[in-house]
């Protein structure tokens, strides 16, 4: 099997969700250091637009977003389980919720305790992505968001009072999309106090921090260009599922639908319940597929 690549940086959250699973799995893998803030000439070939962090690379293969990347490498490499079939739907709900509605409440007062080291703009940066954010919208954001957040750690406190983790006394994928979230809050030292009068929470964190950074071995991006470039795509699964507004062989563009616009173009080869694969032709690269989950992203006939 190819080595598992993960394009991340170190402070990414969600790259972090990725990361606390392949410690658990002890998954060996190749860690690549993307920027933290666009353009990312080393990361866009491979995935033809899309610049959000991580990106999984599996030879000529490109996996985007973590919902998809997670499952990817459950299936690849399925014990021990993060997605065992008597919770696969209580997981799927954890998981949207955590990278979704509790992310957002954790950006704002996260952010406002770091202002003062973000990057020379980096703020520019994520108003691209999104509109409307800078500096005022977090500060007015803030206060409403820490209070929505404190009640939803509560609630996660309060279930970790009854289990190790969040389902029962095994790790899965609604802990990995919880505690992402929770992680990046201790960026900003001043909310460490939600975390001390949680004690279930915090023993929790702390369990899984200790799972340690897995074994990961750093590689240059440019080391990580060449191995797409010398592979091919796997070939993808005959099954196929219908689609209302595409189909197989079919031109598409492929965008979130919540934030960032940076679009990918290609060709259908395979359309699953949730999952989209395209192959594109990159100029340096050759043949390069790109999967995505459907589910969060809008996926439409090219022209």
């Amino acid at each position: 099997m190819s080595h598992i690549i993960l394009h991340h940086y170190d402070l990414s959250p969600f790259s972090e969700k990725i990361r606390r699973i392949l410690a658990y799995k002890k998954i060996p893998w190749c860690a690549v250091e993307q920027p933290l803030m666009a353009p990312k000439p080393e990361l866009t070939p491979l995935t033809g637009g899309y610049r959000r962090i991580p990106v999984m690379q599996i030879g000529a293969d490109v996996y985007c977003d973590t919902a998809l990347i997670a499952r990817e490498l459950e299936a690849r490499f399925p014990e021990p389980t993060i997605i065992p079939a008597s919770l696969a739907g209580s997981i799927a709900v954890i998981e949207d919720w955590a990278d979704h509605r509790l992310f957002m409440f954790a950006v704002p007062p996260t952010l406002m305790g770091l202002m003062d080291a973000l990057p020379p703009g980096f703020l520019d940066d994520r108003a691209a992505m999104t509109p409307a954010f800078n500096e005022d919208a977090l500060a007015g954001a803030a206060p409403h968001a820490l209070g929505q957040f404190r009640h939803a750690l509560g609630e996660l406190d309060s279930q970790l009072g009854e289990s190790p983790y969040l389902l029962g006394d095994d790790f899965t994928l609604a802990d990995a999309a919880c505690f992402h979230v929770v992680n990046f809050m201790l960026n900003n030292p001043e909310l460490g106090v939600e975390m001390e009068t949680r004690p279930a929470l915090g023993a929790w964190h702390q369990r899984i921090a200790g799972f340690g950074p897995g074994d990961v071995t750093a590689m240059a991006a440019a080391d990580a260009l060449g191995v797409a470039r010398e592979a091919s795509p796997a070939a993808t699964s005959s099954e196929s599922q219908d689609a209302p507004d595409f189909g197989i062989g079919d031109t598409v563009t492929i965008v979130a639908d919540d934030y960032g616009q940076e679009t990918t173009t290609g060709n259908v080869t395979q359309i699953l319940a949730n999952r989209v694969t395209v192959v594109r032709e990159d100029a340096d690269l050759g043949t390069v597929a790109v999967h995505y989950p459907r589910a969060g992203y809008r996926i439409s006939r090219a022209g």
